[in-house]
């Protein structure tokens, strides 16, 4: 009989919990969420996939209701029935649109619902077939899904075999000018130290020649002189023969004619002499620098 009565102790405590448990569950479920909710239908185009049995419906972005059941539509195949529960206090009407949107990067989805714009916010809702209708609309998900083989086939073209070689080629190109850079500029490093080079020797040289033409400057003016005075003692000596010429030309026409004769080439010479110093001098004091520089040979060319 203990035995028994511990059995029945057992059992009677198992279902207490397991009531205590019901309790709790309703209970929680009745404090947590005791709204009143409203059945609509959404009929959508195209494939629902990602939206399930239990997907949150949104207002807005506010949590408002449930997905309850999925379904095809019998009157028109290509078209998804969709029965929602909507809290009673959502602003439903006429002109309230439902779309599908995806919830982050999950793949799942959820119906967003929204008032249309430019239309009657108060325009009743029609009926369907059980439960009034909510109009549904494209959204960003469905443009992308449509848009979708768009893009694949711009795709495929800029990854065409001819826009790819092109790539390649330009990328060979680049790198066969990458690889030649550094030559280039070596050859322009060698270019600019090689002009830096002959800028140096033609300052040196400038600085020589003036150097040069300032330590001959003295000696030019000395020689111009000295040929100045040379010129002046010839042309004296000269007239004082001619004098004499003529004061003894009776004692003269008694020489020899040997005599005479060397004395005519004697004051020829002279002449001569003078002369050749008088344009030296004159010649040397319009270009002092033929002292230090070769003189550039002139000619006449003659026309055969």
């Amino acid at each position: 009989m203990e035995r028994d009565a511990n059995y029945v102790a057992v059992g009677a405590f198992m279902m207490l919990l397991i009531a205590m448990a019901v309790g709790f569950v309703m209970w929680y479920s009745g404090t947590n969420d005791q709204r009143e909710y409203n059945q609509y239908e959404i009929y959508f185009g195209g494939s629902v996939s990602g939206l399930d049995q239990g997907s949150p419906v949104r207002y807005l972005g506010v949590d408002v209701g449930r997905v309850r059941r999925l379904t095809i539509d019998p009157t028109q195949p290509d078209r998804v029935k969709s029965v929602v529960e909507v809290d009673s206090a959502t602003p439903i009407s006429g002109a309230t649109r439902a779309s599908l949107n995806m919830q982050g990067i999950t793949g799942l989805l959820f119906v967003n619902l929204k008032q249309a714009g430019g239309e009657d916010p108060s325009a009743p809702t029609r009926q369907g077939d059980r439960y009034p209708v909510i109009e549904s609309v494209d959204s960003d998900f469905d443009a992308l899904l449509a848009s979708l083989p768009e893009m694949v086939g711009r795709a495929s073209r800029v990854f065409s075999d001819e826009n790819v070689k092109a790539v390649s080629d330009t990328l060979e190109s680049l790198r066969l000018t990458t690889e030649g850079m550094p030559k280039t500029a070596k050859n322009i490093e060698s270019l600019i130290s090689e002009l830096r080079d002959t800028v140096k020797e033609v300052n040196v040289t400038v600085s020589t020649i003036r150097d040069v033409a300032e330590g001959a400057q003295p000696e030019i003016q000395t020689a111009l002189a000295s040929l100045r005075n040379a010129s002046e003692r010839l042309n004296g000596t000269s007239e004082k023969v001619d004098r004499f010429v003529a004061s003894s030309e009776v004692q003269l026409g008694h020489l020899s004619n040997q005599g005479l004769f060397e004395l005519e080439r004697l004051l020829r010479d002279a002449r001569t002499a003078a002369n050749e110093f008088r344009d030296l001098s004159r010649s040397l004091k319009q270009n002092p620098s033929q002292l230090i520089y070769e003189p550039r040979v002139s000619g006449t060319e003659i026309s055969r």
